[in-house]
């Protein structure tokens, strides 16, 4: 393999070239798992040596394809990710190659669109979201806002919080954050209209019960709970990557689990996309009311008929009527997704301040 690759690099029409790349490409992607380091190292270095005569398409292809390949050369990634932006975005806001001193440097030197893309990488350390912020423009400010994995420094916070006053979008992207203090959610509802004020701190008076019961119950509750795994041929561990990589949905996992009664895995899955605790989730899924997982599935958004197939297995379980399911599949049906949101982002600031406390 390694001597056809040198042999093709020799060629010199324009024809060859192509083929090269994609063959290069092609191998590297279907077997970057398995190459020696060696057989990496040439890849990096042919595809490198041929960027300056692809053409604008090629090069975007190769950019797509080498942004899910965490061996590609950081050299490589960083020449992408510094070209036009059809060919940066896929390494900007997908590529593992890329490290933080990378992204950094990048955010510091590179112009509106190109921040927007790394604005979207599923994690982001503070210091790079205070240069998109320095740097970036209004829809930049916005996508950092609405990025629950861009951490966010002091600073950053409070320049967030004050553009919030009149940018309704940051303010919607702030309240559905956990990494802001219960103040911070205070000053959000603060700067809403009237009317929307009245109806959050209604919420959030209702839900501050359910929040205590949790918080003081849910051990209890797991402990005492016949909550088992029931058989099923999916796979719940790779169901959930599969998920978080757009390549599976919940909604259709959850009713394929419910059909099942397998709740067990459904709370584990509810679990690691929501970001609290499962001993929490295990509760309000064993509760005879509905508020609490109601919250959490259409916050992850869960659709309808498969929430409606969760409330028959929890009502199964829990021996409730039937009538039941349907009372809450009409409840889930009035609760707005942004909404849920909201209450749910609450519900995780107020049990990180009780845990703290607790500490």
């Amino acid at each position: 393999m390694i001597s056809d690759i040198i042999n093709l690099a020799k060629e010199s029409s324009s024809a060859k070239r192509h083929q090269l790349v994609e063959h290069v490409t092609g191998l590297f992607v279907n077997g970057s798992h398995s190459y020696q380091t060696e057989e990496i190292a040439l890849f990096n270095t042919v595809l490198e040596s041929m960027l300056p005569s692809m053409d604008t398409e090629q090069k975007k292809a190769v950019s797509e394809r080498l942004s899910t390949v965490e061996s590609t050369a950081r050299e490589l990634a960083c020449a992408l990710a510094r070209d036009e932006i059809d060919i940066a975005r896929p390494m900007l806001t997908s590529s593992k190659s890329l490290k933080t001193e990378d992204i950094l440097q990048l955010a510091k030197t590179l112009g509106q669109e190109h921040l927007l893309a790394i604005s979207k990488r599923n994690h982001l350390e503070s210091n790079v979201t205070d240069v998109l912020l320095q740097r970036g423009e209004k829809p930049v400010k916005q996508s950092v806002a609405a990025n629950n994995g861009a951490e966010i420094s002091d600073w950053g916070t409070r320049l967030l919080l004050k553009l919030a006053a009149t940018d309704e979008t940051i303010r919607n992207s702030m309240m559905e954050r956990s990494d802001i203090t219960l103040s911070d959610f205070d000053k959000l509802i603060d700067q809403m209209p009237s009317s929307q004020q009245t109806l959050v701190r209604k919420m959030r008076e209702e839900n501050e019960a359910l929040i205590l019961e949790l918080f003081h119950q849910a051990s209890k509750v797991v402990a005492n709970s016949k909550l088992e795994r029931k058989a099923t041929r999916i796979n719940v561990k790779v169901s959930l990557k599969e998920i978080r990589s757009g390549r599976r949905s919940l909604s259709k996992t959850i009713t394929q689990l419910s059909l099942s009664n397998n709740l067990f895995d459904i709370c584990f899955l509810l679990s690691e996309l929501a970001g609290l605790a499962q001993k929490y989730v295990t509760n309000v899924m064993l509760r005879y009311d509905a508020t609490g997982i109601a919250v959490l599935c259409k916050a992850l958004g869960v659709e309808d008929n498969d929430y409606h197939a969760l409330c028959r297995a929890r009502a199964t379980h829990n021996k409730q009527p039937r009538a039941a399911a349907d009372k809450w599949l009409g409840d889930y049906q009035n609760l707005s997704a942004r909404d849920a949101r909201r209450l749910l982002s609450f519900m995780k600031i107020r049990l990180g301040v009780l845990e703290t406390r607790a500490a």
